[in-house]
């Protein structure tokens, strides 16, 4: 799969995607042109998902830091 990113939690496409890999690799289905276009959307997908949690840990962060401790803030 193209993505080298490290994730933290599997999403749902990168699940599907090494599994019908796996299986691909044993034998199991046929590694044809359908199959390879399958996996190319799936991990269109999964790349869209990294993103989208990306930009959800960007929020969290950027929200953290508008946090102030009362106990820090009382102390000044």
């Amino acid at each position: 799969m193209g993505t080298t990113q490290k994730m933290s939690k599997k999403s749902l496409p990168f699940t599907l995607y090494k599994t019908l890999e796996n299986h691909a690799r044993d034998s199991d289905i046929e590694d044809d042109d359908e199959l390879q276009d399958i996996m190319q959307k799936l991990d269109d997908l999964n790349r869209k998902v990294e993103a989208f949690k990306e930009k959800a840990r960007q929020k969290r962060i950027g929200k953290a830091n508008n946090v102030v401790s009362i106990k820090h803030a009382n102390s000044k």
